[in-house]
């Protein structure tokens, strides 16, 4: 009867010590993604190489910044250093499952009070102690206290080495996006300049009309009113690339005030890099962001056992060899030896409910780690399919921006022909140079959008693969 019950007291308490097992079934994806027309199935993981996928752009100033980016950016380091700080924690967690063995060698030389409890008249004073031991400490991890530590500090280190390739992919993605960016303004100061050239242009010729009484007051007002409007919109321009580009050299991890980068706008004929994603499950693998909360979670789970097995008695056990003499010459002789050995035990019986806390906590912090991971899932799965519908649509997009933009080109050209014909009103030429101006900058920016929108998808998929 009393073997019974012994057996059943540790089957409880071994169960109360188990770390839980969490359900993420509520985080799981759909069969395919409702944007995909052309999935394969794939089954790779996160800390898969995301390929150098900015090299699609064919662009050697996006490669050399893609370099710099690595090497300088204060996110990445960031990232790094928290790594190998997770990683020391976890090799110091999982060095606790072994023992501790010390040497200590120490000579000491005193004089004791002749009038105190520990004044022999038999022994020298002054005097000296010479003493040498190895020593060994080793608490036995009987019920898995030590190997929940190590579990979970081994998650977290896992989740850091999840974080960091996170940071790189947004950092590349990032760089690649401010730097497409720059080049769009680039693209619209030079269309922008253009079309002060142009209402220049008018301006005079309407001034001369004016002169020989074939325009009106009203009809150079007009034309000036047009061209301080486009010098306005200039200067707005420049601003948001200034911006940009410090936007940029932060990035970089460079000074802004030190940091240029030459025009170079987009060649409109440029041709993007297509993207397959494939199946979410492939895309709960890649992601580093996901694998990172699901690494989370196990840490969580290793925790709350950590905290149950609180409950446990720790078992330990110390020795020590080594030897200890008032005299240099007897110190290695027989008598001089001494050893010990101490097996202990230890459990707490009365805490103030201070355990019980402790394991309500963990499991808070459990379902805490569990939902953040479903909603790392949900993010996911939504960033996906964002940026599958924007590549799509925007491609459709930017035929139609690009026909309004030949077809607004073609219709100022003809107004500015019959403006030198004296045939075409102000109101007619200002009404074509702002169809030309709004359809060329509307065809660039959906460009640029186009190529974000790419560059995001790379990232929300965990990076690229065909």
């Amino acid at each position: 009867m009393r073997t019974t019950g012994i057996a059943f007291v540790a089957l409880w308490l071994t169960g109360c010590a188990t770390a839980p097992v969490p359900d993420l079934s509520a985080a799981s994806l759909p069969e395919r993604y409702s944007w995909d027309e052309s999935w394969a199935p794939a089954q790779p993981a996160d800390s898969l190489p995301k390929g150098p996928w900015w090299e699609r752009f064919a662009d050697p100033s996006l490669n050399d910044l893609q370099r710099v980016a690595v090497r300088n950016s204060p996110a990445v380091k960031i990232a790094l250093a928290h790594l190998d700080a997770a990683r020391a924690d976890a090799q110091a967690a999982a060095g606790a499952l072994w023992p501790k063995i010390g040497i200590t060698a120490t000579h000491v030389r005193s004089r004791t009070s002749q009038e105190g409890p520990t004044y022999s008249p038999s022994r020298p004073n002054p005097g000296d102690d010479y003493n040498a031991s190895v020593s060994l400490s080793y608490e036995i991890d009987l019920f898995g206290r030590i190997r929940s530590g190590a579990a979970a500090a081994a998650a977290l280190a896992a989740s850091a080495q999840a974080d960091a390739l996170a940071v790189d992919l947004a950092i590349r993605a990032e760089v690649t996006v401010t730097y497409f960016q720059l080049r769009s303004i680039d693209s619209q100061l030079d269309v922008v300049r253009e079309s002060v050239a142009a209402q220049e242009k008018a301006l005079q010729v309407l001034e001369r009309q004016q002169s020989a009484g074939s325009a009106t007051l009203g009809d150079v007002a007009t034309a000036r009113t047009q061209l301080e409007s486009v010098r306005t919109l200039l200067a707005d321009t420049q601003l948001r690339r200034s911006q940009t580009e410090h936007a940029l050299a932060v990035l970089l991890g460079e000074t802004p005030s030190n940091f240029h980068r030459p025009a170079a706008p987009l060649d409109r004929t440029m041709a993007l890099p297509r993207v397959f994603p494939g199946l979410p499950s492939a895309l709960l693998q890649r992601r580093p962001d996901i694998a990172s909360a699901q690494r989370r979670v196990e840490s969580a789970s290793a925790a709350v056992g950590l905290a149950r097995r609180a409950f446990f008695p720790v078992f330990s056990v110390g020795a020590a060899l080594g030897r200890d003499s008032t005299r240099a010459d007897h110190w290695f002789e027989a008598p001089a030896r001494f050893w010990s050995l101490a097996p202990a035990a230890a459990a707490t019986l009365l805490d103030g409910g201070q355990r019980r806390a402790l394991v309500r906590r963990a499991v808070a912090n459990l379902e805490e780690s569990t939902e953040s991971y479903r909603r790392t899932v949900l993010t996911a799965n939504q960033e996906v399919e964002d940026q599958m519908a924007a590549v799509q649509l925007l491609e459709v997009a930017a035929d139609s921006a690009a026909k309004s933009a030949d077809a607004a080109w073609v219709s100022r050209t003809q107004a500015l022909r019959r403006l030198d014909a004296g045939a075409a009103t102000a109101l007619e030429v200002a009404s074509a140079q702002n169809a030309v101006l709004t359809a060329r900058l509307n065809e660039i920016g959906i460009t640029q959008r186009r190529i974000s929108a790419t560059v995001l998808l790379v990232r929300a998929v965990g990076g690229y693969w065909e």
